[in-house]
C-alpha cells in the first residue's frame, strides 16, 4: 500500500497521506489554534516530509542535554517492537496527552502512523482530560499525571478506562506504585531515553507478574561499564554500547534495576551511598518534596544531607524527624544534617534538578 493509500485516523477520522498533510497546514495556518496542539500537526509534517531523520533534544541521561538526529527507520522499528509487546492492532486506540515536544510525545504518534491506531487527542496537562473518552486501548503518562489523576475523586474511574498504560519519563515513587498495584488495568514502567528513541525495556507495576526488575526488549542487549552503569547496544535502533549514568544491578535472568546515578552517589567516609534507595525507605515518612544529597567535608569528604522544600522547619522537627528515620535507616544512611529550602529546581518535564538545587544553596551560603 503506496503513502497516499494508507489510512491514517486521527479521533475517528481517517485520511490518507494527502488528506492528512492539508488537514495539518489547515489546522497551522489556524490562528485558533493552541500552541501545544499545533506541536502536533508540525510534529506530523515533520514526520511525513522526505527528510529521513528527526532532530531531537536529549534530557541529559548520558550526558550534557543536547540535539541530536534520530533517524525515522529507527524510530518505526521502536514503535513496532512497542505495538508488538502489547499487542496493539490497527484501529485500536492510542492516547496522546503527552507534549509532542519530547520524544515521549513524537513516539505515540508514531506508534499510531506505524500501526494504524486511531491516535485520540487530549490537551497535554497535569491532569488528563478523559471524559469524552469510554475506551482507551493503550496510552503513556509521566508519574505526575497519573498522581494528579487519582487525587481526582473519579481518578481511578478514569485511569482504568486506559486498557495498557505505560508511565515514564521520571522516578515512580512508592506511595504512587502502591496504589497501582490495586488498579484493575495493566501498568508498567518504561526505562529509556531520548538517545534510545524510547523505552528500551519494561516491569509490570501491577497484578501476577508485578516485579521490580526491568525486563529488556527483544533485541536489546545490556551489560555493565567499569563504573557498573548501564551500558546499552540495540542495533535494530541505531544504538550501540550507549552508556548511561545509571548504576545497575543484573538478575539471573538478564533483568535489571536502577540502584542510582552515578553523579548523585554520595562517598562519605569511603562508604558508597546511594540517595534513591534511600529514598524510597524515607518517603513514608517525609510529606514534603525532598532529597538526600552530599556537600563538601573535611573529615569525610562528603556528608550526608536531607533537603526538604518547606519554608520553615522548627529544631524540634528536625530532631522528630531524625529520630523517626533511624527507624528505618541503616547508620551510614542517616543524614548528617537536615536543610530546609524554600524551593527546588526542576527541568521543564518535572524532574528534579539536584545538582543545580545543591549549588544554589552552596551559592547561597557563602
Amino acid at each position: 500500500m503506496s503513502n497516499h493509500e494508507k489510512i491514517f485516523l486521527i479521533d475517528g477520522n481517517s485520511f490518507d497521506k494527502d488528506g492528512l498533510l492539508s488537514f495539518c497546514y489547515g489546522n497551522i495556518a489556524s490562528p485558533g489554534t493552541p500552541g501545544r496542539e499545533r506541536e502536533i500537526w508540525e510534529f506530523l509534517l515533520e514526520w511525513l516530509s522526505p527528510d529521513d531523520h528527526i532532530e531531537v533534544q536529549t534530557s541529559g541521561s548520558t550526558g550534557k542535554p543536547k540535539k541530536i538526529r534520530l533517524q525515522k527507520k529507527h524510530m518505526e522499528a521502536s514503535a513496532r517492537l512497542t505495538l508488538d509487546f502489547f499487542n496493539l492492532k490497527p484501529h485500536d486506540t492510542a492516547l496522546l496527552c503527552l507534549p509532542v515536544k519530547y520524544i515521549a510525545g513524537k513516539m505515540m504518534i508514531v506508534r499510531a502512523l506505524t500501526g494504524g491506531l486511531n491516535l485520540l487527542l487530549a490537551p497535554p496537562s497535569g491532569v488528563p482530560d478523559l471524559g469524552r473518552f469510554e475506551k482507551i486501548a493503550f496510552s503513556a503518562m509521566v508519574p505526575m499525571q497519573v498522581s494528579e489523576l487519582l487525587a481526582k475523586p473519579d481518578g481511578r474511574i478514569q485511569l482504568e478506562k486506559i486498557e495498557t498504560l505505560i508511565i515514564g519519563g521520571s522516578f515512580l515513587d512508592q506511595s504512587l506504585e502502591k496504589k497501582l498495584k490495586t488498579m484493575e488495568n495493566s501498568i508498567w514502567q518504561t526505562y529509556g531515553m531520548t538517545e534510545t528513541i524510547s523505552h528500551i525495556a519494561l516491569r509490570k507495576l501491577n497484578g501476577p507478574e508485578a516485579s521490580v526488575w526491568y525486563s529488556p526488549l527483544q533485541g536489546v542487549e545490556l551489560k555493565k561499564d567499569d563504573r557498573g552503569c548501564l551500558a546499552i547496544t540495540a542495533p535494530h535502533i541505531g544504538v550501540q554500547d550507549l552508556v548511561t549514568n545509571d548504576l545497575v544491578e543484573f538478575n539471573e535472568d538478564g533483568s535489571f534495576k536502577i540502584l542510582g546515578r552515578t553523579d548523585n552517589v554520595v562517598i562519605s567516609g569511603g562508604v558508597k551511598i546511594f540517595p534513591e534507595e534511600i529514598e524510597k525507605k524515607a518517603e513514608a515518612l517525609i510529606p514534603y518534596p525532598f532529597f538526600f544529597s552530599g556537600l563538601p567535608d573535611e573529615k569525610l569528604g562528603e556528608k550526608l544531607i536531607l533537603f526538604i522544600c518547606r519554608d520553615i522547619l522548627t529544631q524540634s522537627e528536625k530532631q522528630n524527624l531524625k529520630t523517626s528515620l533511624s527507624g528505618i535507616l541503616a547508620r551510614y544512611e542517616m543524614p548528617k544534617e537536615i536543610i530546609n529550602l524554600q524551593t527546588f529546581e526542576y527541568n521543564r518535564q518535572g524532574k528534579l534538578l539536584r545538582k543545580q538545587t545543591v549549588d544554589n544553596f552552596l551559592n547561597k551560603s557563602d
